[in-house]
């Protein structure tokens, strides 16, 4: 897993109080989400970041959502050997 911690667009969907990302845009390229492989909710008070996991079905990313500042970053990518 490499260390990215950059802000991203982000498209998502919000429905019935569940976040799912779309796609969004990293390094030029528009990353398709073909699938959420894990989501979790870290607190800390009020404050809220939801994570997820997700691959475009050849590299997995870890995206963050703050709620308290409605901004999404990319915590961190992984690919086949890591070489970014």
């Amino acid at each position: 897993m490499v260390e990215i911690d950059e802000p991203v667009a982000v498209v998502a969907t919000f429905y019935q109080g569940r976040i799912r990302p779309e796609r969004f845009r990293w390094n030029g390229r528009l990353i398709q989400v073909k699938k959420v492989t894990y989501h979790w909710i870290e607190r800390d008070g009020l404050r809220e970041v939801h994570s997820f996991s997700v691959t475009d079905g050849k590299t997995l990313y870890n995206l963050s959502y703050e709620t308290d500042t409605l901004s999404w970053r990319l915590q961190a990518v992984e690919t086949e050997g890591d070489n970014l």
